[in-house]
């Protein structure tokens, strides 16, 4: 790379927050906005939708809602419409943030994160895995992401969130249920409870043995999804009361999909 102290700026929002709190130096930036591959999305191949690294969380609304509603539902949470029409679906991956809306619904529907570099080509990241702690993800040295590969959803999905307030406030915490319809499976991330994204193994495990019950096990999912979650405290909540959150937001994400 000819600048690799330079900052990757997308829609900027996230840089921005970073800049005016003096923790980047503003002195280079590498904008990537007239890049055209990047902005390319809706590729779709063997059920699966490419959003390349430039899409918008507006593009998602506007040209993808009908095959990945679960990533819709989640967009329509996020901050106002004027910061949609900006911020980037892959922005808040890179940044690292472990309560982004968008990775809840990616992590439940199975996406992957597609990273590429000149010496090393293209490798996929599961999207849940992505985030590796709070302002941090899995990039590599000279790696920039170009793409998200998501599937296109084959059953029903839902998103819970809380927040501090009604709108434009990040996750105390939210979860993610995409069906499987044909499988009778489920893919569930949490956001918001842990320093990472967190994909319940055991709690999957349950919808699929109570695929012809789910409302009936909601409560029981909610406590396995609360089990499984490691919340830390903050302004914005106790550890308590995110995992008491987490268990009522799965429970009440199962019944609506269950519905």
């Amino acid at each position: 790379m000819t600048h690799p102290e330079a900052v990757v700026v997308a829609g900027g929002t996230g840089v921005l927050v970073e800049l005016n709190a003096g923790r980047i130096d503003p002195a280079r930036f590498l904008d990537l906005s007239r890049v055209g591959e990047l902005r390319e999305s809706g590729g779709r191949s063997g059920g699966v939708v490419r959003l390349g690294a430039m899409t918008t969380y507006t593009d998602v609304l506007e040209r993808h809602a009908d095959e990945l509603p679960g990533l819709a539902q989640a967009v329509e949470t996020i901050a106002s419409r004027q910061l949609r029409n900006r911020a980037t679906v892959a922005g808040a991956l890179v940044i690292g943030d472990p309560s982004s809306d968008a990775l809840a619904a990616l992590g439940a529907a199975g996406a992957s994160v597609i990273v590429a570099s000149v010496r090393e080509g293209e490798r996929a990241i599961p999207a849940h895995a992505f985030v590796t702690a709070p302002g941090e993800c899995d990039l590599r040295a000279g790696e920039l992401v170009v793409a998200i590969d998501v599937p296109v959803a084959d059953g029903p999905v839902a998103y819970a969130k809380a927040g501090a307030r009604n709108a434009m406030a990040r996750a105390v915490c939210g979860v993610a249920i995409a069906l499987h319809t044909d499988k009778r499976r489920a893919g569930v991330c949490v956001v918001g409870a842990a320093p990472t994204a967190i994909r319940p193994d055991v709690a999957e495990d349950l919808i699929a043995a109570s695929w012809d019950d789910l409302a009936g096990a909601a409560s029981r999912f909610g406590a396995l999804v609360g089990a499984a979650v490691d919340p830390a405290a903050d302004a914005r909540g106790s550890a308590e009361h995110r995992r008491h959150v987490a268990c009522v937001l799965a429970a009440r994400a199962l019944r609506r999909v269950a519905a």
